[in-house]
């Protein structure tokens, strides 16, 4: 079990990285880690991914209060606080704006594809949610039954979420998405765009099922997408 000074510092080590892959600009995103049933660590609104220091950090109950910290909780809380609630087993999330996943909503395309095997196998599917207000319990509201079944959601023209066991877990999730989005943008650059078949989906099931990983694939009935 990490102590929660470690912790403070995996959340600016994985701030860092998120902001020198460009993954947010400015003061864009959030990161938190539940560290148990009624404490979470959280980022503080307006600040900076590459510029955190381990005792900026808020500290809230699962209500969303602030219980010390400088300044005030970012304004997602209470999306990270459902994605808890919804799901035991994670102690990691992460929002953040990837801009060529951002773009795919932006342009209203899906991401949902049966394109590449390692995503299949890692995701399932990577859904898209109905559009949210941002800093807003709106955002709390469209991730709550998706993130029950799905590691890594998109947010309607608001970057993603991902989440994991812990922050490094919750972080590759976010490189993993926006790898896809890079795949699947220069597929269709260079003019097809080439999904897996029913049997290959099917084998992906069955090693997924191996590792233990969350399968409730039903693809096709998760976006619709090989059935259009």
């Amino acid at each position: 079990m990490l102590s929660e000074w470690q912790i403070r510092r995996d959340i600016v080590d994985i701030g860092k990285r998120i902001y020198d892959k460009d993954f947010v600009a400015a003061t864009d995103g959030n990161i938190s880690a539940r560290l148990n049933d009624d404490r979470l660590l959280i980022t503080a609104r307006g600040c900076c991914l590459g510029q955190l220091k381990p005792d900026e950090l808020i500290l809230t109950d699962f209500n969303g209060n602030k219980l010390s910290g400088k300044g005030q909780p970012t304004g997602e809380v209470s999306m990270h606080i459902t994605a808890y609630r919804e799901r035991q087993d994670i102690y990691a999330a992460i929002h953040a704006h990837p801009p060529i996943t951002t773009g795919f909503t932006v342009a209203g395309e899906s991401l949902a594809q049966c394109i590449i095997p390692e995503v299949v196998l890692i995701f399932g599917t990577i859904p898209t949610t109905e559009y949210a207000t941002i800093s807003t319990d709106e955002g709390a509201e469209v991730i709550k039954k998706l993130i029950k079944n799905h590691d890594a959601l998109i947010l309607d023209r608001h970057g993603t979420l991902t989440v994991g066991s812990d922050l490094i877990s919750a972080f590759y999730k976010l490189e993993k998405v926006e790898y896809c989005a890079k795949v699947t943008l220069t597929a269709r650059q260079l003019g097809r765009v080439k999904t897996l078949s029913e049997n290959e989906i099917e084998k992906l099931e069955d090693v997924r099922k191996k590792y233990g990983l969350k399968t409730k694939l039903s693809l096709c009935e998760q976006c619709g997408i090989c059935k259009s």
